[in-house]
């Protein structure tokens, strides 16, 4: 019973970090272009990465009692980068059209590409810099980085129960 609630426990701090990491790193973004559509270079660069490192060092403090566990910081930057083209796409909506066109004529064939992309680091990449994004992720890509190396060493990135399949040492 014991194992099954730390896979309960690690799976909710996974999920937390990355879809609550990805959302507090690309509604900065959002927000900007809702805010106003002509500025989002400068706003965008410092507000997505001090918001991502507020959310970090929230998520972080609440966890600092248990020792083992998912990474909060690689896990957000997991989910920050393969939910970016969906963020960069609902915040370019807003600058264009407004929501109402977000998916107006989008076509199966045009999400399976962004399904796809979703999971291509270059593609994504691409996506930022026609987006005006990529200074921002690069940031935070990177505190994200020195914040695992720094905080959370110990944690695990490949979780144990599959580690274990691999042939891994269990740490």
């Amino acid at each position: 019973m014991p194992i099954k609630g730390r896979s309960l426990a690690s799976s909710r701090w996974f999920l937390i970090s990355f879809f609550g990491g990805a959302t507090a790193f690309w509604i900065s973004d959002v927000a900007v272009n809702a805010v106003d559509p002509n500025q989002q270079g400068l706003a965008v660069t410092i507000l997505c990465p001090l918001i991502l490192i507020l959310f970090y060092a929230t998520v972080f403090r609440f966890r600092a009692k248990a020792p083992s566990g998912p990474s909060t910081a690689i896990f957000v930057t997991c989910g920050m980068w393969m939910l970016a083209i969906w963020f960069m796409m609902l915040a370019q909506s807003i600058r264009g059209s407004g929501l109402g066109g977000a998916f107006e004529g989008v076509d199966r064939g045009f999400l399976g590409y962004l399904v796809e992309s979703s999971f291509i680091p270059t593609r994504i990449f691409i996506f930022a810099v026609m987006e005006g994004s990529v200074v921002a992720l690069v940031i935070g890509t990177l505190s994200m980085l020195v914040c695992h190396f720094t905080f959370e060493s110990t944690r695990w990135v490949i979780p144990p129960s599959i580690s274990s399949i691999l042939g891994h040492k269990k740490t």
